[in-house]
């Protein structure tokens, strides 16, 4: 069994889908096993560049190209796309490894099944500012039978876009963003959404560098007691490893 990671965007969150990724197996297994895994890392700046200018069918058809050469030449038995906004072009390629019988690990199905163990339906997503705004992974959890909700200011989102591109992908975590991030939580749980009250189960991470925000998150709520409050976290990252792990070792 090979496993093929297309990574790089960003190199943070690459760096721990290599490591979970092998410290699973070797703890599964036992001994000095670890993945049989190609990992390809593109530029994640070009990449950067054309999502700037949006561009997106030239990025679909690299994403396409980059993940026919992991599950072909390269003879790998499944792959994954190791970050979440890159998934809004993700069905075309989706499309031709199926013709090859090669899956696609869609991260979207990955985290609703996080979601669906843990007892959530109602969840509101965080992420990238193309994430947020458009339905690409919205449209994956609700044909999966999650409750996608949560209002939130073009500010927030921007704000939110600019600590994961100019902090987080940089290796940078700040104490200012990881409480604006839990700001934007705490006000967008007690709005009064139109569809049924105001509130979410979960937040999803739906970014790959998100996670990083959690980071001491213990130390806020007892500092902030607002912030301890009823939703839990799903961390995409986390859940695309689980399933990549699981799929590996079957």
């Amino acid at each position: 069994m090979r496993l093929g990671i297309l990574g790089g965007t960003s190199p943070e969150s690459t760096i721990h889908y290599y490591e979970q990724i092998n410290r699973r197996i070797r703890q599964s297994a036992g001994g000095n096993t670890s993945a049989d895994m190609m990992l390809r890392s593109v530029d994640f700046g070009a990449y950067c560049q054309m999502m700037d200018a949006g561009d997106w069918d030239k990025i679909e058809g690299l994403l396409a190209n980059e993940l026919l050469h992991l599950a072909i030449k390269d003879e790998c038995d499944f792959v994954a796309i190791a970050t979440n906004t890159l998934h809004k072009v993700a069905n075309k390629a989706e499309r031709i490894l199926a013709q090859y019988g090669k899956p696609l690990i869609h991260i979207g199905d990955c985290i609703a099944d996080e979601c669906k163990a843990a007892g959530y339906k109602r969840v509101a997503l965080l992420g990238t500012k193309v994430t947020m705004t458009e339905d690409f992974l919205k449209e994956r959890l609700r044909q999966n039978g999650l409750e996608v909700v949560g209002e939130f200011y073009e500010s927030e989102i921007d704000d939110l876009n600019r600590i994961i591109f100019e902090e987080l992908c940089c290796g940078e975590v700040k104490i200012e963003s990881q409480i604006k991030f839990l700001d934007i939580i705490h006000r967008a749980d007690g709005v009064d959404f139109e569809n049924g009250g105001g509130g979410f189960d979960a937040v999803i991470l739906g970014c790959t560098e998100l996670g990083m925000l959690l980071q001491d998150r213990q130390n806020f709520i007892t500092a902030r007691p607002k912030y301890d409050h009823h939703y839990g976290f799903v961390d995409s990252t986390q859940a695309h490893i689980n399933k990549l792990v699981e799929t590996y070792l079957k």
